[in-house]
């Protein structure tokens, strides 16, 4: 096949083949009959990506719907229903408040003494060049989690979401700890992140579960897509190649529905913090189905959609979603439709859903640190019980998460040490969400669905294992 031509000054070459089983994927996808559909589709998409594109671009940074933890205890522990449906639509969102000021910078201090005290904990803090420190369950980390206005403002995003089918074995208003790692990122230091997303790549075509996510999408009706429903998404497997060395880093094992930061300083919008493109519908319609349109061409009433080649552009197994290079991802328009968001305080979260693509500031050319802890929204599910398992695991024995433990050699695996400590989980939620407590099942006001999965996660505290593929199997037919 001859290179593709993108515009009069540039030629590229094609994406890379990936092997012959993915032309069997890309007919699975798109029916016969949906074919002209899907090429319709795929014209009114390019349209509205390009006005969208506009749109963001003049608003920058203010196009991230922004609202204060009191706003949402005054609505009774909702979300304002205008910041609500600006956050449906763009897909992040900032709550400022959260946690009070000098409660933060005692978390600070606390976490950057236990980093210069462990330089040897899993070999990534002080005077590791990079940003990103592998710790896990220090004092200030475990209590933030655990803190009332960080659960109750995770029930409120949990709100966000919802299951059409109640007997589905999913419970939203329990989370559980996903561990994840922190930032503390100095002035001048740059980042190599590039605009990606989590949660897997080729999974989301291959795995069957995490391909009719988007069924909408490859019927040609990307504009019925409800990003929010979680009756199949709770059930995709994110990490069908984790058994290959080389991309595990970018692969969680977690099931998150919000991925998000807890601020523990106070930066201007563009000071080593976040980017997003901010329209989860539109940006998730085109990544799905640029595998099928991924030959740019100057008259767009000739697009041919193409069911016969193994082509998915970024998509590689093992590894996050990347939009690199650019020139496959072109109507994106990065230089209009990625955003810096607002200015940051100490004590603001942010979130932003799984599907929506981001990175971090190349540069940070502010005066002080830009540092988070990092936190998901993570629902108690199937896959999501295994979690659990490993978060209680690693925590009593102050080791790594599997996520991160892979990727250390044994030396360093004998000398981590993450601080835990049981008696820094100060409340019940807090013991339930890392697995130190069972759930509730007596509740009158579960649905059978929550009452399933909550026996299921006792059951398997209990046996401490569990098969998360053999109940998707069970329960989940679809």
């Amino acid at each position: 096949m001859s290179p593709t031509k993108v515009d009069e000054n540039i030629t590229v070459k094609d994406p890379r083949d990936l092997e012959s089983r993915f032309v069997d994927i890309k007919k699975r996808l798109i029916k016969p009959e949906n074919i002209d559909k899907v090429t319709a589709s795929w014209k009114r998409l390019l349209a509205a990506i390009e006005i969208e594109a506009d749109t963001i671009a003049k608003a920058g940074p203010s196009y991230v719907p922004t609202t204060t933890f009191e706003e949402i205890v005054a609505n009774n522990f909702n979300l304002p229903s205008e910041i609500a449906l600006k956050f449906k639509e763009r897909g992040v969102i900032m709550i400022k408040n959260v946690v009070d000021r000098h409660q933060i910078d005692l978390w600070y201090e606390e976490l950057v003494s236990f980093c210069k005290e462990h330089p040897e904990t899993a070999g990534y803090t002080f005077p590791n060049p990079t940003s990103w420190y592998n710790v896990f369950w220090t004092k200030p980390q475990t209590e933030a989690r655990c803190h009332p206005n960080v659960q109750k403002l995770l029930s409120a995003m949990s709100k966000q979401f919802y299951v059409k089918d109640d007997t589905l074995p999913i419970d939203l208003e329990s989370q559980v700890v996903y561990g994840d790692r922190i930032r503390i990122r100095e002035p001048g230091k740059a980042a190599t992140l590039p605009l990606h997303l989590d949660s897997s790549s080729i999974e989301r075509w291959e795995d069957e579960n995490y391909s009719k996510v988007y069924q909408e999408i490859f019927e040609g009706n990307w504009e019925d897509w409800d990003p929010y429903k979680l009756d199949i998404r709770a059930n995709a497997i994110e990490n069908l190649y984790e058994h290959i060395e080389t991309g595990k880093s970018t692969i969680c094992s977690a099931f998150r529905t919000l991925q998000g930061w807890l601020a523990l300083s106070d930066n201007k919008s563009g000071e080593g913090t976040l980017r997003v493109l901010p329209n989860v519908k539109l940006s998730m319609a085109y990544i799905m189905l640029r595998p099928f349109f991924w030959q740019d061409i100057s008259n767009d009433e000739d697009w041919q959609i193409d069911l016969d080649t193994p082509k998915f552009p970024g998509a590689d197994p093992g590894t996050g979603q990347l939009f690199l290079p650019d020139e496959f991802f072109s109507h994106l328009r990065q230089e209009k439709e990625v955003i810096s968001i607002p200015d940051v305080s100490k004590g603001s979260f942010v979130f932003w859903h799984a599907d929506i693509p981001h990175e971090v500031d190349r540069q940070h050319n502010g005066d002080g640190h830009s540092s988070v802890f990092y936190y998901a929204l993570t629902p108690l599910s199937l896959i999501n019980i295994n979690v659990l398992l490993n978060t209680r695991h690693a925590f009593l024995h102050n080791k790594s998460p599997k996520d991160y433990s892979s990727q250390l050699s044994e030396e360093e695996r004998a000398r981590e040490y993450h601080g835990a400590d049981v008696n820094n989980v100060n409340n019940e939620s807090g013991l339930i969400s890392m697995g130190l407590k069972s759930f509730d099942t007596k509740d009158p006001n579960l649905s059978s669905g929550q009452v399933k999965i909550r026996q299921l996660a006792n059951q398997a505290l209990s046996d401490n294992k569990f098969d998360a593929h053999h109940y998707i199997n069970e329960y989940v037919k679809f």
